[in-house]
Parts: C-alpha cells; sequence; structure tokens
C-alpha cells in the first residue's frame, strides 16, 4: 500500500484571478452595506417626520404595547369567529331529525355535544334498562342522518329508585 501526502498548509501562492474574485466581492459587500445604511438612515427620517406631523395635528401616536395588545385579541376574535362558523355549519336539521324519529318511552335525552372538526355527535340519555338504551343506538344506526354510532360508557345509576342506566353515545353526522 502507497502512503498518502497531506499537505494542510499549502504554501503556493493565490492566483491572480483568485485576488480579483475576492476584491470584486469585498468592494460588492461594501457598497451593499453603505446601500443598507442609506435606506434605515432615509426609513428613520422618515419616522422621524411621520411622528413631527401627527404632533403637529395633534394626534398621539399608538403605544407598541396597545397595537401588540389589540393584534392578540383580534387573533383571539378570529379564533373565536372560526369556532362559531363551523358551529353554525353543523347540519342541525339533520341531527335533531334523527334524535327525534329514534325517540323511545322510556329515554330521556340529557345531553348533546356537537363536534363540529370530527363531525360527531355526543350523546348523553338515560334508559330505563339496558334494551331501551340498545334499541336506541340501534335506531340511530339505521337513521339516514347518522352513522358510525357507538357506545362510549355507561353506568348505572344507583341513587335513583329505579335505577335507570345512563349513557353516552357517539354518532357521526353524514353529508347529504
Amino acid at each position: 500500500m502507497r502512503a498518502i501526502h497531506l499537505d494542510f498548509a499549502s504554501s503556493r501562492k493565490p492566483s491572480m484571478l483568485g485576488l480579483l474574485m475576492f476584491t470584486v466581492a469585498l468592494l460588492a459587500l461594501m457598497m451593499v452595506w453603505q446601500r443598507h445604511t442609506h435606506i434605515n438612515q432615509a426609513l428613520l427620517t422618515l419616522d422621524q417626520s411621520i411622528l413631527e406631523l401627527k404632533e403637529r395635528k395633534g394626534l398621539k401616536p399608538a403605544e407598541p404595547e396597545l397595537q401588540a395588545k389589540s393584534s392578540v385579541d383580534l387573533l383571539a376574535n378570529i379564533e373565536e369567529a372560526k369556532k362559531l362558523a363551523s358551529f353554525l355549519m353543523i347540519p342541525w336539521g339533520d341531527v335533531l331529525s334523527a334524535l327525534e324519529t329514534s325517540a323511545l318511552d322510556d329515554l330521556a335525552l340529557l345531553a348533546i355535544e356537537p363536534d363540529a372538526k370530527k363531525r360527531q355527535l355526543k350523546i348523553t340519555a338515560e334508559a330505563k334498562n339496558k334494551d331501551i338504551m340498545f334499541n336506541y343506538l340501534e335506531k340511530l344506526e339505521v337513521s339516514s342522518e347518522l352513522a358510525n354510532v357507538y357506545l362510549l360508557k355507561h353506568e348505572i345509576v344507583e341513587d335513583v329508585d329505579q335505577h335507570p342506566i345512563r349513557f353516552v353515545a357517539v354518532a357521526t353526522w353524514k353529508d347529504k
């Protein structure tokens, strides 16, 4: 095997072309820096002129803290509007129709919680017994408005005389 000679400290002198390119790049950098400084100075002058004009007209300059606060408030309002818009986009007519047509005599609907992002409806109800609970879930599943109905959790309410079953079901509404 041959030995490799590595020369980390070259004794070569730079070429004229290399020196010329370095000089041109250095001059370009100095010109860009000078232009940048000139533009920043012009901006500062304009800002000062605007402040002077506002003072002459009796206008108070906006405080940066208030601007930041108003931006945060604006973003919060936008998020709230998005949530409201998604809530209003829920097909309430179809959802309520499915719940009404699936209603049973020995069943009480306690709460409905829509989730517009997931297009799901969380239904909390109480049934007299487990058969009524399962009948209700089956009726929801066969409705044309809801799909993917499943039982999330259930419990027997011991502190009520008739010991009803309180359950939570989840369903996805269909787009028409």
